[in-house]
């Protein structure tokens, strides 16, 4: 062997090594694109339910604005055979849990799974009293998404929109005289009051998140605030 030159041997597994080298790095591209792939299928998974209401809104809304034109402000429903809400302005339909514990994850959750849920222990629509309706979650940011989308448009509403709620076979009609928004943990509107009768809608913000939460306030509306049952939109109840 010539003094300078590299022993056969050692050029071979100097080979050999670049090679593996190269397949380490091939594979990891490969897995990095594949992990990103799962990351981007996963958020898509998460947070549809919100792109979803988003894109639903914006349409719904301008339907909204040319219809609140030329109808009567006063919104007419005539299926009130199960607790129910219909909010126009969102186009947010959903069934109503009743007598849920705002302080049990594991209630709130199963029923959260069906609709949006009323607060145990306050107010029914028709009493006087608060009727308290939430849809969020606090256990995990998947669920921050996927169970708070009823509500994720609660923050387009503004004072002077209305909702409706169908309760023990009675329509009820609400305004809105507030939206705030407040910290976790302020529980104001969950102590029971006589004054009047009051509607809450409550909801995790900002969407797909806990840190905050977004209260609608809306006083009954109208004479005993009852609307007709013989009148003519029909109350879809959303149950998925």
């Amino acid at each position: 062997m010539r003094s300078g030159e590299i022993p056969l041997g050692k050029t071979l597994l100097v080979g050999r090594l670049i090679g593996d080298l190269k397949r380490i790095a091939w594979v990891l591209r490969k897995a990095g694109a594949g992990l990103v792939l799962v990351a981007i299928l996963g958020v898509g998974w998460i947070y549809t339910p919100l792109i979803v209401a988003e894109i639903n809104y914006k349409i719904s809304n301008f339907k909204f604005l040319i219809s609140k034109q030329i109808q009567s402000s006063k919104i007419k429903i005539k299926n009130i055979d199960e607790y129910s809400i219909y909010i126009p302005r969102i186009n947010a339909r959903a069934k109503v849990i009743p007598n849920v514990d705002a302080g049990n994850p594991a209630e709130y959750m199963a029923a959260l799974k069906r609709g949006v849920a009323e607060a145990k222990g306050l107010a029914h629509p028709g009493q006087k009293g608060t009727t308290y309706l939430f849809a969020h979650s606090t256990d995990s940011p998947v669920n921050f998404a996927r169970y708070n989308a009823v509500f994720y448009l609660l923050d387009k509403m503004k004072v002077g929109d209305e909702a409706e709620i169908a309760y023990m076979g009675e329509a009820y009609q609400y305004q809105v005289v507030s939206v705030a928004v407040l910290a976790a943990s302020d529980t104001r509107y969950l102590v029971p009051q006589k004054e009047k009768e009051q509607l809450v809608l409550q909801t995790c913000y900002p969407p797909g998140t806990s840190w905050k939460r977004l209260v609608v306030v809306l006083d009954r509306m109208g004479e005993n605030g009852i609307i007709r049952s013989d009148s003519s939109l029909d109350l879809a109840v959303q149950t998925s």
